[in-house]
């Protein structure tokens, strides 16, 4: 029989985010190229990564900073990317671009833990494909290596060009990401947090720059740029400004500012106007503060990502969704934000002059306007960072990328299974998506239980296969129910696994290229329960 415990996959927490899905996707657009490579998924938990690339940085300098790569393999936990203070780590996946005509939804489990109080995050970014032999991360610390990072003309060998072909960065932000940093060895724009709003053009109340954020910044600036009479900025050291950000709440939000912390980029004069919806009614910190296993765990964190095409904009660009799991609730924090096909945004990364060696603000800073040049592809990559003060340690797993409107399939956890045999039910929790009348519905009966496939590890398809022997067992799926069967040999007592795939049955979305990502079921089976 199935314990009552494997019920976090069944919970309202998937429901909801179906009905997520379901809402973002029930109006007509243009069919979807096919992308190259998807769907993709890695659990980063085997000690491999095929077809991911790990990344270099651009030249540059800071005392008691190690910039090299510190991303890597830690089994049964995941792809560490930062593991202390001081800390780079950044990857992508050079063999799976895609462009912006194609919608892709990702997904990500991750781990924020062992700082003993806020520091950077981890960032989602897109980057032109045109780079793709070339792609290095830019600044540390709260440029999460996307950004770049100015200096006081003294400090020039410190500073760091951006990330070069940057289209798109969605990061998990603990404080500093949305920012603008005036200081002496690093300077870069963003939302001015002051004492004063009339201090400064488009500045924000210093209690507004909470900890716990989503924040988007947008594309690099490309070629030479004149600034002003004081500055000429070259490729990477302009751009990437911020979008979008939206506070979740959590532990430090003494104020309940979730619902009023939250500021849109005005692209029509680089103002920033509030955005606070969809509303968030349960407050979490967008770090779980731990390892974790299940969902079922406080904190496990899952990060829910959307791209839709956006066929009005004729430049291409995305229409993005982010909701992120935090145990077994899932809340929309970012809702059909659109991606601008100009920019108009505040430099007030660059200082006015320097006064005794301190960088002194424009009262009003220079203002840019620039036309986004869509990539022809982008790939996908991710970076965490950590500033020079606190340890923290950021590690994701389970990355499935898959293209939109793709079946949707999830895990099945049955744990503390006795004795004998193990039923399963794996499509009761799938989806798969049919037009009706031009919209686009979700549900598991559209999924075609003849098209499910055993895959024994990530990488290893079983096709037509049904049934599978391991030394644990036999596993057998039928698909005239849609039921899997786990037979244990006699007398095994642990845990075992398998994963599958799925697709639809509806035209159009019965196609591959809308086949699922892999889902696992895993069973731990307990012959002393009484």
């Amino acid at each position: 029989m199935r314990s009552q415990k494997y019920t976090w996959k069944k919970q309202l927490t998937y429901v909801f985010s179906l009905l997520i899905l379901f809402a973002f996707c029930t109006k007509t657009f243009a069919q979807p190229l096919s992308p190259s490579g998807f769907p993709f998924y890695r659990s980063f938990l085997d000690g491999k990564m095929d077809n991911v690339t790990l990344m270099g940085p651009n030249p540059g300098y800071r005392a008691g900073v190690d910039r090299s790569n510190q991303a890597h393999l830690v089994k049964d936990l995941g792809l560490q990317l930062t593991y202390k203070e001081n800390q780079i780590g950044a990857l992508y996946l050079p063999h799976h671009p895609f462009t912006t005509n194609d919608g892709m939804v990702i997904e990500f489990e991750y781990m924020m833990y062992g700082g003993t109080g806020i520091t950077d995050g981890i960032t989602m970014f897109l980057a032109d494909a045109n780079y793709i032999n070339s792609i290095k991360y830019g600044a540390e610390g709260a440029g999460f290596a996307y950004t770049h990072r100015w200096t006081n003309d003294n400090l020039s060998g410190q500073r760091i060009r951006g990330m070069q072909g940057g289209y798109l960065s969605i990061a998990l932000d603990q404080a500093n990401y949305k920012v603008m940093r005036m200081e002496g060895e690093e300077q870069r724009n963003g939302i001015a947090y002051l004492r004063n709003e009339a201090w400064s053009t488009s500045a924000k109340l210093t209690e507004y720059n909470t900890h716990s954020n989503v924040t988007i910044r947008g594309a690099a600036g490309q070629g030479r740029r004149y600034i002003n009479s004081k500055y000429t900025m070259e490729d990477g050291y302009w751009g990437y400004p911020v979008l979008i950000t939206r506070h979740t709440g959590g532990k430090i939000d003494s104020n309940f500012l979730r619902n009023s912390a939250g500021f849109r980029l005005r692209t029509s004069d680089g103002t920033f106007e509030k955005y606070v919806t969809p509303r968030i009614d349960k407050a979490f910190d967008i770090a779980g503060g731990n390892t974790f296993k299940y969902p079922s765990e406080p904190s496990y964190r899952k990060a829910i990502i959307y791209l839709k095409s956006n066929p009005d904009n004729t430049r291409g660009g995305f229409i993005i969704t982010v909701a992120i799991q935090h145990q077994t609730d899932t809340t929309e924090v970012i809702k059909d934000f659109v991606y601008p096909e100009t920019v108009t945004y505040i430099e007030n990364g660059l200082p006015s002059r320097i006064n005794n060696g301190f960088p002194v603000y424009y009262e009003k800073p220079p203002i840019i306007n620039y036309s986004v040049d869509t990539p022809e592809k982008v790939v996908i990559g991710f970076a965490a960072s950590t500033g020079t003060k606190l340890a923290y340690s950021n590690v994701i797993k389970n990355l499935r990328i898959t293209p939109l409107y793709g079946a949707a399939a999830a895990g099945d956890d049955i744990r503390s299974h006795r004795r004998g045999p193990v039923t399963i039910q794996p499509l009761e929790n799938d989806v798969a998506y049919k037009d009706l009348n031009g919209i686009v519905i979700a549900g598991k009966e559209y999924l075609d239980p003849s098209s499910f496939r055993f895959w024994s590890d990530e990488y290893t398809c079983l096709h037509e296969d049904v049934e599978y022997s391991v030394s644990e067992g036999k596993w057998v799926y039928d698909s005239s129910i849609a039921k899997v069967f786990f037979f244990p040999r006699k007398g095994f007592k642990g845990e075992v696994s398998i994963f599958y795939d799925i697709k639809g049955k509806e035209p159009t979305y019965d196609d591959e290229k809308f086949r699922s990502s892999l889902a696992r079921i895993n069973i731990t089976i307990n012959d002393n329960q009484p």
